[in-house]
């Protein structure tokens, strides 16, 4: 994986509405069995390529991203007791870009005798949250 997640950009984004959201089917196991073009972009991964046998997404999103709040992310993927949302927050190298995605587990199927997550990742503007995050 690349260090340098696409995730920030060079030029502030006007309309964060416009871009798409990452869908992800994820086993109990943690193994990413399906990523759109936008999640893999948001995992730093290519588009075009196959997902490895047992990529797995907690270590993958460690990589690159930031748990907030930590509690929520304890017990993933099981969704947390109180109704708080789970945020990734990626910094920049040089701590000039920051970017906040909301991720939420829509549905949970049982396919072939497993349970099968189904997340999206989505693009928020931290500024219109009520998320205060550090800024580390």
């Amino acid at each position: 994986m690349n260090n340098a997640t696409a995730v920030s950009a060079t030029m502030p984004i006007t309309n964060i509405n416009h871009i798409p959201m990452g869908r992800l089917l994820v086993n109990d196991a943690d193994e990413i069995i399906y990523a759109n073009t936008q999640a893999r972009h948001f995992l730093g991964l290519l588009a075009e390529e196959s997902l490895q046998a047992e990529l797995k997404l907690m270590p993958l999103l460690r990589e690159s991203y930031h748990f907030y709040p930590t509690k929520a992310w304890l017990g993933w993927p099981k969704r947390p007791s109180t109704a708080t949302s789970r945020y990734l927050i990626y910094t920049s190298p040089h701590r000039i870009h920051h970017a906040m995605l909301k991720v939420d587990i829509v549905e949970k199927i049982w396919l072939g005798n497993k349970n099968i997550w189904v997340i999206t990742m989505q693009f928020v503007d931290p500024f219109k949250t009520a998320v205060k995050y550090p800024i580390a």
